[in-house]
């Protein structure tokens, strides 16, 4: 592999908590071959099919949503249940990775829930190497797909205690929703911290 080559890939992967996919290696016109060379080499660590981590860096916690997040491509964005959890917010532990990805997104992936929805700019933030929704963004999410409005109640308050959020940023994103969201939303809103 190319000297110039690594570092850029390496820097792609710096920002991904070292993971990088097989497709971002492809647009620096890195071969398959080359790739599995270095896996050979123990240089890099297959994460998953399509999915390598430079041996440097330790493995994430969060290995399986990186998994997620590069195999579904450009633009996939963590969001739903999935950020709760991230965020240790409610009780709720997925069964599948919520990503939200582009209206043109359509492909199904096993064990992944897709959402086609808008973010805006400030919705989204860096997490540990992946793009997510923000706490505010997520709970409204989260209320909108109809779940438990204890569990909402509860993330609420924690990320309120917690000091993850303001009631400003919830109330903003209740109010972008339907009245049964922003009912739910303010009142956990009103209620005292954990």
């Amino acid at each position: 592999m190319k000297y110039e080559k690594e570092i850029q890939l390496y820097q792609i992967a710096e920002e991904q908590a070292g993971y990088f996919s097989l497709s971002q290696a492809r647009e620096l016109n890195l071969q398959r071959s080359q790739i599995y060379r270095e896996v050979r080499r123990n240089k890099f660590e297959r994460a998953a099919s399509g999915v390598y981590r430079f041996a440097q860096f330790p493995p994430s916690r969060f290995e399986e949503i990186h998994v997620a997040v590069l195999s579904a491509g450009k633009g996939a964005i963590v969001g739903f249940q999935t950020a709760l959890y991230i965020y240790e917010l409610s009780d709720i532990i997925p069964d599948e990775i919520h990503l939200i990805l582009t209206q043109t997104s359509s492909r199904r992936r096993p064990g992944i829930r897709v959402h086609n929805v808008k973010l805006a700019p400030d919705d989204v933030i860096l997490w540990e190497g992946f793009k997510m929704t923000t706490v505010a963004r997520t709970i409204a999410d989260v209320a909108r797909t109809h779940f438990d409005d204890t569990q909402i109640e509860l993330a609420v308050r924690q990320a309120l205690a917690r000091g993850l959020t303001t009631k400003e940023k919830l109330a903003t994103q209740a109010a972008q929703s339907t009245s049964q969201v922003q009912t739910v939303i303010q009142i956990a809103i009103k209620k005292e911290p954990l």
